[in-house]
């Protein structure tokens, strides 16, 4: 099952890194002059580490054409290095992650919707702001304990066990879901508040395929 990746990123610093020269962006990369001005982590929830992106960002640099007069990240060519750059930059200007098998998230979605959903929907940009502005009728504890009684309930439904004696896993997987649900619901406050666009995406897919605010990277990007 493939993992559905959702990043809050913030608007200013993709747009602010967007400008930048190329040239300039990866020299500060490479010499770890960025980190300052990343922005900080919502609440401490995981976010891609700066190490890794400073690495992925250099990479997609080294397989560009190395154009110093470049004057945009928009610039850069070949269009798969550009994309590459792209989605570096959405994953360094993230303040969270949150990250979820796809079968899972019914789970932590579908009961508070306004409307139905399929696996298909995962990827659409109004599903989670109408998910937000459903989660935003709950305390985050109130949210955390109904996705934890839901879950129970449908093991109870399967004949699963319910007493931590007879399945080992049984707390640690209530924990995970407890975790899970607490920074989906602290992610969908900041979104209901307009802090910072959507990042959506599935792991292990190319940088062509995740969108920011329901628009490809491809359409952002531009064409070759």
């Amino acid at each position: 099952m493939p993992n559905i990746v959702l990043r809050l990123i913030d608007g200013e610093c993709f747009d602010a890194i967007l400008s930048m020269k190329p040239i300039d962006l990866f020299l500060k990369m490479e010499r770890q002059k960025m980190r300052s001005a990343r922005p900080s982590p919502l609440d401490s929830i995981h976010r891609p580490f700066s190490v890794d992106v400073e690495g992925d960002l250099l990479d997609a640099w080294d397989s560009s054409s190395d154009d110093a007069e470049a004057t945009s990240i928009l610039e850069i060519k070949p269009l798969d290095a550009r994309l590459s750059a792209l989605y570096c930059i959405g994953s360094w200007a993230s303040v969270a992650e949150w990250t979820c098998w796809d079968a899972r998230a019914y789970l932590y979605i579908e009961p508070y919707l306004s409307r139905g959903m399929s696996i298909n929907d995962l990827l659409d940009f109004e599903l989670w702001l109408d998910l937000a502005s459903g989660l935003s009728r709950y305390s985050r504890g109130e949210y955390v304990d109904k996705v934890t009684q839901d879950w129970m309930s449908r093991r109870d439904d399967l004949g699963a066990p319910v007493e931590s004696r007879d399945d080992p896993h049984l707390m640690s997987t209530m924990t995970a879901h407890r975790a899970a649900s607490s920074e989906l619901h602290r992610i969908s406050t900041a979104i209901n508040r307009g802090s910072g666009r959507l990042m959506l995406g599935l792991e292990q897919t190319p940088p062509s395929d995740w969108l920011i605010d329901g628009l490809t990277l491809r359409d952002i990007g531009g064409a070759e």
